[in-house]
């Protein structure tokens, strides 16, 4: 199991729509979404929470093309489990439908690292909370709508229960004009201006034995998502914040923190693991500096002055001490070595084409 890639998404998601007899192919060119399909930004992003503002991109351009807000509840599946792979299976063999959603939180992470949902034991009820993480684009309420509509298909699916519905939804968002097409989507009182996103149901509901409970099966793939999870959690993160560096610096914001949001993991997780690797930020955002300043005062494209603001120094002065640090040299005297070098090398590729034929006219 892998972490859905975006395209595979999309085309289920056209797929359902398409299973209604809706002209999918129109409805999508004319949201002008074609980009999500063709590769250029399907795969996972190192960037997930670009990806993710992505699909909320998405979202917002279907709700405009088909006019119907509510489109988000149009996307189903024949076999919810589809898009959960071996999790999916885990889910059916798990022995309640309470620890069914118990191990979807823990391991969400392998199908999709932006969605953090929480599970939250009450009174006579247990509160399913959701997040979806966003980057610069905000969430819209239509990918909460088809994010709850797969989660209640794939409870009612591996529950064998076609009727479960929860006794509350909540969402963070304000009240449409009118809520009676909600309330009929769920089956149950749904409140709007909440202070988060969430559903809720009865203990005697999400306590339901499930039909297809399988102790045996559910320890092996324990076992299985266990060792996928660690192995995703040992990706080198040094490497990942390395590729998100070069754009963050040029932009002037290389934080440690913005960083951290862009691998949707928190600031802390990022210094442990980092730790772990046995380096730190810092070391990363000087190496990823001396790289840019190697490739840049290779040539006479930019000033030294502005180079040292392009990577992020307050002052051409500090720019000045870590180019006497990185090189050995002042940043001026290292970038007219490198063009004296390049140009030596020019005059010797040629010198070295003509030698031979002049060393032959020469020996004639």
């Amino acid at each position: 199991m892998k972490y859905l890639s975006a395209t595979d998404v999309v085309q289920r998601i056209k797929a359902s729509l398409g299973a209604e007899g809706i002209d999918v192919d129109a409805l999508f060119a004319q949201a002008g979404i074609e980009w999500f399909e063709h590769g250029a930004h399907g795969e996972r992003a190192t960037d997930l929470l670009a990806l993710s503002d992505q699909f909320s991109r998405l979202w917002e351009a279907l709700v405009t093309a088909s006019g119907d807000p509510l489109i988000g509840f149009r996307v189903f599946a024949p076999d919810p489990l589809s898009w959960l792979g071996v999790l999916g299976h885990l889910m059916l063999a798990s022995p309640t439908l309470r620890q069914a959603a118990d191990n979807l939180a823990r391991y969400m992470p392998l199908v999709s690292p932006v969605v953090r949902p929480t599970i939250e034991p009450k009174a006579d009820r247990v509160r399913v909370g959701l997040n979806l993480v966003g980057g610069t684009r905000a969430v819209p309420q239509a990918r909460y709508d088809f994010t709850w509509n797969l989660l209640l298909e794939t409870m009612r699916f591996v529950g064998a229960r076609p009727d479960l519905k929860p006794v509350l939804v909540e969402y963070a968002y304000p009240a449409p004009a009118d809520v009676t097409p909600y309330a009929q989507k769920y089956g149950c009182p749904v409140r709007f201006g909440a202070p988060a996103n969430a559903l809720e149901f009865a203990n005697a509901d999400i306590s339901a034995p499930i039909p297809t409970a399988n102790p045996l099966a559910a320890e092996g793939l324990f076992r299985l998502l266990d060792e996928r999870l660690a192995q995703a959690e040992r990706t080198s993160v040094a490497a990942r914040v390395r590729e998100l560096l070069p754009a963050m610096i040029d932009q002037g914001g290389a934080l440690r923190d913005a960083v951290a949001r862009r691998l949707a993991i928190s600031e802390r997780t990022l210094q442990r693991r980092l730790a772990d690797e046995g380096t730190d930020f810092s070391t990363l955002v000087d190496e990823v500096r001396r790289t840019i300043a190697q490739q840049y005062l290779g040539s006479d494209r930019i000033s030294v002055k502005n180079l040292s603001y392009k990577l992020g120094f307050a002052d051409p002065s500090a720019f000045h001490r870590a180019c006497l640090r990185w090189f050995g040299k002042a940043p001026g005297e290292f970038q007219q070595d490198r063009l004296n070098a390049h140009g030596q090398s020019a005059v010797n590729a040629t010198t070295g084409a003509a030698g031979p034929a002049s060393g032959a006219r020469r020996s004639g």
